[in-house]
C-alpha cells in the first residue's frame, strides 16, 4: 500500500508473484527469479521471494514507516523452528473453480518483537538512518539483518514460552 508500490504495480515491466493474498511487485534483472513460483504456504518464508532476495544480497528500505511493517522480520521468524503460527484463509482459483484455501504460514507480530528487533539492529550498527523529507527512512542490508533477527527472535520465542 502507498505511493512506492503503487507505481512499481502500474509499471509496464513488473512482474508480481502469484500469491492471491500475499503477492510481490518486482521491477529489474532479477523480477522473475524473485516472483516465480511464491509458495502459497509459508508466503513470506522458505522459497518465497523473501528468500530468494536474502539469497541475492538484497537491500531492505524503509521509508517513513518503521520495523512493525518489515515483512523481512516475517521472513526472519519463519526460519526460527519454534516460530509462531496462523493459518491465512483466501479464496482461489483451481481449474476455473473458486475455492476457499487455508495455508499455514508465520504468525502476526502486532508491535510485540518487530519494533524491538528493529531499535536492537540500528544499536548493533545494522541500519543506515536518513531523513528524506519529513520521513524518516532506513537502509540495511538483508542478509545481516535477517541473520540476527532470525538469532534475536529465538531468543525472544524461547522466553516467552
Amino acid at each position: 500500500m502507498g505511493a512506492v508500490p503503487n507505481s512499481v504495480l502500474a509499471h509496464p515491466d513488473r512482474l508480481r508473484g502469484g500469491h492471491p493474498q500475499a503477492s510481490i511487485a518486482a521491477l529489474g534483472s532479477w523480477a522473475r527469479e524473485i516472483t516465480t513460483n511464491q509458495p502459497l504456504i509459508y508466503a513470506l518464508g522458505k522459497d518465497s521471494p523473501f528468500d530468494r532476495m536474502y539469497g541475492l544480497g538484497a537491500y531492505i528500505l524503509l521509508l517513513g514507516v518503521g520495523h512493525n511493517r518489515n515483512s523481512f522480520l516475517h521472513y526472519a521468524e519463519s526460519l526460527v523452528p519454534q516460530h509462531r503460527r496462523k493459518v491465512r484463509r483466501f479464496p482461489y482459483v483451481i481449474q476455473r473453480e473458486r475455492l476457499w484455501v487455508e495455508a499455514p504460514d508465520v504468525g502476526d507480530d502486532n508491535g510485540k518483537y518487530f519494533p524491538l528487533l528493529g531499535a536492537e539492529a540500528d544499536a548493533a550498527g545494522l541500519i543506515r538512518s536518513k531523513m528524506i523529507g519529513s520521513a524518516s527512512c532506513q537502509l540495511m542490508k538483508s542478509i545481516p539483518f535477517v541473520d540476527f533477527a532470525k538469532l534475536r527472535l529465538a531468543e525472544l520465542l524461547t522466553e516467552a514460552r
